[in-house]
């Protein structure tokens, strides 16, 4: 099984100065939605299937080597409550990703990325436009903000983080998606844009997923 979270970031010492060249953009599914409609669980079992790497951009800045100058900055702006800036993060991933590849882990000929926190605003979409065709954007969207909110504060309360339990910053959070992530969903043409349920068993949403991803996946490679 493969994994793109903590285990793999352990090994990374230090990024790149110079991304490896790969003349190809990577084929890449998106998984968007407002915290807590399951972006990272659905990632991570997609990243389980033969043809698919799940790439978390929040694990990639948590396994950062605190440190080294880069995890010294990124884990001081997370701990601000900052963002981290749009050209620090597409150059993180890259790195990142590029060490994928050397080491074999990820192999761009074969494989999908399902990308799981970027892009998370216009200027990264622009960004991102030389490394990754996008082949389809799946918006995870409750019909009202309630359940997510009531799954926010049960997580938070059983992994003990008080503040994240508090119902006012959940939705203040959600004002804050809307305002600058959402914008996102209108970059990429409409046709490649699918809104579905995330409210369900992990395998009813995984389901409502492989409908969208299996034909973008197979048009792509059949294009290809």
């Amino acid at each position: 099984m493969r994994q793109t979270g903590r285990d793999q970031d352990e090994s990374m010492t230090r990024l790149p100065e110079n991304p490896v060249s790969h003349p190809q953009k990577f084929p890449a599914v998106l998984l968007f939605g407002m915290p807590g409609v399951g972006k990272g669980t659905q990632g991570t079992l997609l990243g389980t299937m033969n043809g698919m790497f799940h790439v978390s951009t929040g694990a990639i800045f948590r396994g950062l080597d605190e440190n080294s100058e880069q995890g010294r900055e990124i884990h001081a702006r997370i701990d601000r409550g900052e963002l981290v800036p749009d050209d620090l993060t597409v150059r993180i991933w890259r790195g990142w990703l590029d060490e994928q590849i050397a080491a074999g882990r990820y192999v761009p000929q074969q494989e999908t990325l399902v990308l799981d926190g970027i892009p998370r605003n216009v200027t990264q979409c622009r960004l991102l436009e030389d490394h990754v065709d996008v082949l389809c954007v799946i918006h995870l969207a409750p019909e009202s903000d309630d359940p997510i909110v009531d799954r926010l504060r049960k997580r938070a309360l059983m992994e003990g983080r008080s503040d994240d339990a508090d119902e006012a910053i959940i939705r203040r959070r959600f004002e804050i998606y809307r305002e600058k992530t959402e914008p996102v969903l209108h970059y990429y043409p409409q046709e490649l844009v699918h809104t579905i349920n995330p409210l369900g068993t992990q395998m009813e949403i995984k389901k409502r997923i492989l409908e969208l991803v299996i034909p973008a996946v197979r048009s792509h490679q059949q294009a290809g």
